[in-house]
């Protein structure tokens, strides 16, 4: 940052004063469902500071009013482009009259849509700063892969949200180290503390809040559950969420000869009060990021299952913080979790370290401070501005 004694040096040549208006930032999502990817992108964009930045939030899609409304109780505005379906090619035309209106500045992508059609309608609107989000490192189709590799080039950088995708991004889609860097998830230490816990055989309750979607792979949680309750009768299956797989998964509840332990209990946009009532949390993903979902489980002092994808195994560490097991294996994700149900001293430690480790590296405001620490560097990059406190952006547009 420049002091006020030599931002002078840094103004156009004709002389322009500073400026006290925020740069426009566009958040472009697919719907405004409350998903993961979407939890995250409405806490970056609460979370910006309002005299630098001026967010606004779109969706390809918003047919879905959960996350519009909590965006728009943070005054924060919202729009919604009206994709009728995945491949309606006008969402661009409509893409770039909101690039041109709000004169965005810096346009950020969430989510394989809208990264892509961002990326192009972007480059060609002339957004200087085009940011896209990699969340996860779900197997993704020739197709895709190869639409992803194509349109990197027009993204001035790519966030990572672990160092294991960032690894994968700069692999698959050939992101130099200059335009890649990683953001970790954080999550509210506040409102997600941990609390006593009867540990009572009757109050034994199995959790998972993700959602019901294939990648999640709960029809591995069921199998592994009906296992466990051979040897803990009166254990409980928690499943907080909805999806796509829901119908499925409770005529494999029902098949199992589980049904009447297993509830789920769709979305909700609190899930800490069910946190709460969880002795252990389970996270049985194919694939993943960095799960909000562990983080919060961590942060309210649960121990954790989990399987070895993705970027988890840069949260739960196994044998301290929890236990990571193969993915799609129900018999080692019952003994997993027999393990701790047997050992509740065993259990516990994992949650108070879990809690630390959440305090230590995954705290909402780290993750905010770095968001808004890689803005700051992009925008003197390529615009050529600094941000003084109390005058705004100081000198002159590189583009």
């Amino acid at each position: 940052m420049l002091s006020p004694a030599n931002a002078a040096s840094r103004r156009p040549s004709g002389g322009a004063p500073p400026s006290a208006s925020p740069l426009p930032v566009l958040f472009l999502v697919t719907t405004f469902d409350r998903g993961g990817a979407e939890r995250i992108l409405t806490r970056w964009a609460r979370g910006l500071p309002r005299d630098k930045y001026a967010v606004r939030v779109a969706a390809l899609q918003g047919r879905s009013h959960a996350m519009a409304e909590d965006l728009t109780r943070a005054r924060v505005p919202t729009h919604d482009l009206r994709m009728a379906c995945k491949w309606d090619l006008r969402v661009l035309p409509r893409l770039a009259r909101l690039l041109c209106r709000e004169r965005i500045r810096i346009l950020i992508t969430f989510m394989f849509h809208p990264t892509l059609l961002g990326r192009v309608v972007g480059w060609c609107c002339r957004v200087p700063i085009r940011i896209s989000s990699e969340r996860s490192m779900a197997g993704e189709g020739g197709g895709r892969r190869l639409l992803s590799r194509w349109t990197a080039p027009l993204a001035t950088h790519v966030v990572a949200v672990s160092e294991r995708v960032a690894a994968y991004a700069a692999r698959e889609f050939r992101i130099p180290p200059d335009r890649l860097s990683t953001v970790m998830n954080g999550v509210d230490l506040d409102h997600f503390r941990p609390v006593r816990r009867d540990r009572e055989a009757g109050s034994l309750v199995i959790g998972c809040t993700a959602r019901l979607h294939g990648e999640n792979d709960h029809a591995t949680l069921l199998r592994a559950f009906a296992r466990v309750q051979e040897r803990w009768p009166s254990a409980r299956l928690l499943l907080v969420g909805r999806g796509p797989e829901e119908p499925r998964l409770r005529a494999l509840a029902y098949a199992l000869g589980v049904s009447d332990c297993v509830s789920l209990v769709g979305e909700q946009a609190d899930v800490s009060p069910y946190l709460r009532e969880m002795t252990l949390y389970v996270q049985p993903s194919l694939a993943a990021g960095i799960p909000n979902s562990v983080l919060e489980a961590m942060a309210t002092g649960l121990p954790v299952v989990a399987t070895a994808v993705g970027g988890i195994p840069e949260v739960v560490l196994d044998g301290k913080t929890g236990l990571l097991v193969a993915p799609g294996d129900p018999s080692a994700l019952a003994e997993a979790i027999l393990t701790l149900l047997t050992n509740p001293r065993l259990a516990e430690g994992f949650g108070r370290a879990g809690r630390a480790r959440v305090e230590a590296c995954f705290g909402e405001g780290l993750m905010l401070r770095e968001v808004e620490a890689l803005l700051d560097r992009l925008v003197e990059k390529r615009l050529g501005l600094d941000f003084l406190p109390g005058s705004g952006w100081v000198g002159g547009s590189r583009e």
